[in-house]
C-alpha cells in the first residue's frame, strides 16, 4: 500500500490526496466535499500519511511502527475485530488497539492518537482510498524492476548485453583556472 501522496489538513476533515505542489501551498483533492482546492502551508499545517508512525516497545527498545503498516493491520483484523466507534470509551478504544499493535507504548500513544488513527482508518475504507494506494504500490513496483534493470544492465540475457553498445565516457572537466580581472577603463572628465 503507497500512502506517500496521501496528507490530512487541520480543519479539513478526512484524508486527502496531493494533486499538485506550489510554492505557497498544495492542492489537494478534498475526497469529503468532492473537489479539489488550494490549501496555503501559512495557515494550515499539512502532515503526509506517510510520515506518521506510532510509538512501540520491542525487545530492542523503543521505536515506531509507520501508521501504513498499522492500517494494513487494521485491513487484516478488520472481519475478526472491526475498529471501535471513534467515541466509545476510553478503555475500549485502548483494547481495540491492543488487539491492532499489542505492543504500542501506552504512555505516549495517547485515547486522542487512537481516536483519530480510527477516523483516518474509517474514512480511507469508506471512501476507497485503500484499493486506490494498493493499485498504485502495485503501479509502482511492476515500473520499477523494469527500470531498474534499463539503469543497471543487471539480469539481461547475454544476448542482450552482447548487442549493448559501448559507450566511452567522457573525461571530466577540469577545474578551470581563474581569469584575470577585466581592467576596466576610467572615463576622464
Amino acid at each position: 500500500m503507497n500512502i506517500d501522496k496521501y496528507l490530512v489538513v487541520p480543519g479539513a476533515p478526512g484524508v486527502h490526496k496531493l494533486v499538485s505542489s506550489r510554492a505557497n501551498g498544495v492542492i489537494i483533492d478534498d475526497r469529503k466535499e468532492g473537489r479539489t482546492r488550494f490549501v496555503p502551508v501559512r495557515q494550515q499545517q499539512i502532515t503526509p500519511l506517510a510520515t506518521v508512525a506510532v510509538y512501540t516497545f520491542t525487545e530492542e527498545g523503543e521505536g515506531t511502527v509507520p501508521l501504513v503498516e498499522v492500517f494494513q493491520k487494521m485491513l487484516d483484523l478488520h472481519d475478526t475485530t472491526p475498529p471501535a466507534d471513534p467515541k466509545a470509551s476510553s478503555p475500549a478504544l485502548r483494547a481495540y488497539f491492543t488487539a491492532v499493535l499489542p505492543d504500542h507504548d501506552r504512555d505516549r500513544v495517547h485515547i486522542g492518537d487512537i481516536q483519530k488513527c480510527i477516523k483516518w482508518y474509517n474514512f480511507m475504507r469508506e471512501h476507497g482510498i485503500f484499493e486506490e494506494a494498493k493499485r498504485e504500490a502495485e503501479k509502482i513496483a511492476a515500473d520499477l524492476p523494469a527500470e531498474a534493470l534499463a539503469k543497471e544492465g543487471a539480469d539481461l540475457p547475454a544476448e542482450a548485453l552482447a548487442k549493448e553498445e559501448v559507450v566511452e565516457k567522457k573525461p571530466a572537466k577540469k577545474a578551470t583556472e581563474e581569469k584575470p580581472a577585466k581592467k576596466v577603463a576610467k572615463s576622464k572628465k
